[in-house]
């Protein structure tokens, strides 16, 4: 916590009970999944415990991919990530999706937020 003039500034992971809504782009054309999404992209999972002091393992994101996980169809496809789920792939995805990303087989956008 930081004080500026007489306002306490929250410097740190802040939960905030809300969903983000991202557009993930399955860039191939067959079936891929959640669990799929995560393996290739275990960097997301080592960005989210740099930026907010976690310590998640991939291997703890991938169970939480497998039981929460989910179909993307060939191109565009409509997901919702929160850290209200009390998942650690909707804790994770929920903030370090925002920016936007792309790997082999997925791009990312941000979409709007939940509340």
């Amino acid at each position: 916590m930081e004080v500026i003039g007489n306002m306490k500034v929250r410097t740190d992971f802040v939960t905030n009970s809300s969903s983000t809504c991202f557009t993930i782009i399955n860039k191939t054309n067959k079936d891929l999944t959640l669990v799929d999404f995560v393996k290739e992209n275990p960097q997301l999972v080592k960005e989210f415990n740099w930026e907010y002091d976690h310590d998640y393992a991939q291997e703890e994101m991938l169970q939480s991919a497998e039981t929460n996980n989910c179909v993307f169809k060939p191109g565009r496809n409509t997901k919702a990530f929160g850290d209200e789920d009390g998942t650690i792939v909707g804790c994770v995805f929920d903030y370090i999706l925002r920016d936007g990303g792309e790997s082999q087989n997925f791009e990312w956008k941000f979409k709007e937020y939940w509340r």
